[in-house]
């Protein structure tokens, strides 16, 4: 592989880390081809996307970007997991996988240049997705209105029983 074809290759990962949100890095050694392609289809569910990096030209992709944390991470047969949609959902995929694959090993990630530890990676990981945080905010502008309407419609509510008890008192 000449220099030209290097560069555009660290032009090509440096592209990817500017468009993700999150990245994890996660040793990969032992996992079979089948493995990988269910991960990649996994995560691309979720917008997301999985690359084997050739540690070098990984530490040059990420120089002088936010996820610059992770150069000391490119050591021995590594991947990459970008993550460009809901990092929660992402998370959830890879540690998912991680439990199924144990030759799948989660060593750091990065969010918003913040350094996170494999830890921090579990935790974005149990964190509710995108979809459901909105359910919940909805949810919760929705809640005093619905009370409102109750409110409202009790005193109609009342008022029409207590007419169709006068007209049954007067009936019988």
């Amino acid at each position: 592989m000449n220099r030209t074809e290097k560069q555009a290759q660290i032009d090509d990962l440096g592209t990817h880390f500017d468009r993700s949100t999150f990245n994890i890095v996660a040793e990969y050694k032992g996992l079979t081809v089948a493995d990988v392609t269910r991960l990649r289809d996994e995560l691309r569910k979720v917008d997301g996307g999985f690359r084997v990096v050739k540690n070098t030209m990984a530490r040059r992709a990420v120089a002088d970007r936010p996820a610059a944390p992770l150069a000391s991470y490119f050591k021995g047969p590594v991947g990459v997991v970008f993550a460009y949609g809901d990092a929660a959902a992402a998370a959830k995929v890879v540690r998912g996988f991680a439990k199924d694959a144990k030759a799948f090993a989660i060593t750091a990630g990065v969010f918003e240049g913040a350094l996170l530890s494999v830890g921090q990676v579990a935790e974005i990981a149990e964190l509710p997705s995108r979809e459901e945080l909105l359910a919940r905010v909805v949810g919760a502008m929705n809640s005093p209105i619905s009370g409102l309407v109750n409110v409202l419609s009790g005193t109609t509510r009342n008022l029409v029983y207590a007419l169709s008890a006068v007209a049954a008192k007067k009936a019988a």
